[in-house]
């Protein structure tokens, strides 16, 4: 009979189909497996490269916020400077503009006196020596009247170019000043600018389960069944009456034919 040899020879495939299938599978799993590693390995390096780039950047923005407050505070000491210096500068020059105003005060009191000196002088020689006239006091009463309106007008014009280079002394500490609060405002003027970590982790692709391997099914049968009939010679008996081989009656493993 050839049915023994074509089942030895389809268990023999189908064994070793299974075997195959097993080494399929177990191959897949191991690929697998190494796919999920590489993955985490990958998605591991990428969360601790934002981390570091996070703290990195939390740390220089910590420390330049500390520089930039510590810059402000100095601003803000400088100007306090600057005030002080400026009312001391500014007190000085008022000072010396209050004397000068004293000194053309006294100087003018001074000439007014010896105004009133010479008018008394020239009230007290009315008449006295024969050659005093009248004329001759009015001529010396309007040179003396003359030499004070001179020196009169000579000491407002000192005194209007006293008072002009006072005030361009009070604008040069006024320019200065402002120039100092300038020269330390630049140095707080533009904010420093912080750092940001760059997008976080990134997407990563995850990786697939195992390649499924398909089982044993009704193509695998067939397919075995062929092979073992060609093995055994079992295709040469179609057609024909081979004991055992009947395709004509019912039953085409060795049973009895219909009727």
């Amino acid at each position: 009979m050839l049915l023994a040899p074509m089942a030895l020879s389809m268990a023999g495939s189908f064994f070793s189909g299974q075997s195959k299938r097993r080494a399929a599978k177990i191959q897949a799993a191991h690929a697998a497996a190494e796919q999920q590693r590489a993955f985490a390995n990958q998605a591991a390096q990428a969360a601790y490269s934002a981390e570091m780039a996070k703290q990195s950047a939390d740390y220089y923005n910590k420390a330049t916020v500390s520089d930039y407050d510590k810059k402000l505070n100095q601003y803000k000491e400088q100007l306090i400077l600057n005030n002080k210096a400026g009312n001391v500068a500014f007190a000085a020059e008022s000072a010396r503009a209050e004397e000068m105003y004293n000194k053309f005060a006294f100087k003018r009191n001074e000439m007014q006196k010896e105004l009133m000196r010479s008018a008394g002088v020239a009230r007290a020689s009315r008449g006295s020596g024969s050659g005093y006239s009248r004329s001759r006091r009015r001529a010396d009463m309007m040179n003396t009247i003359g030499e004070f309106g001179r020196s009169n007008q000579m000491l407002a014009r000192n005194l209007m170019s006293a008072e002009r280079a006072s005030k361009a002394r009070m604008g040069a500490l006024a320019q200065k000043h402002e120039q100092a609060d300038m020269n330390a405002w630049s140095k707080v003027a533009i904010a420093p600018t912080l750092r940001f970590a760059s997008g976080g982790t990134p997407n990563l692709q995850a990786p697939g389960g195992a390649m499924p391997v398909p089982g044993y099914g009704v193509g695998d049968f067939l397919g075995d069944f062929a092979s073992a009939a060609v093995g055994v010679g079992g295709f040469t008996g179609f057609g024909n009456s081979s004991p055992g081989f009947d395709l004509s009656g019912s039953n085409i493993f060795g049973g009895g034919g219909g009727g």
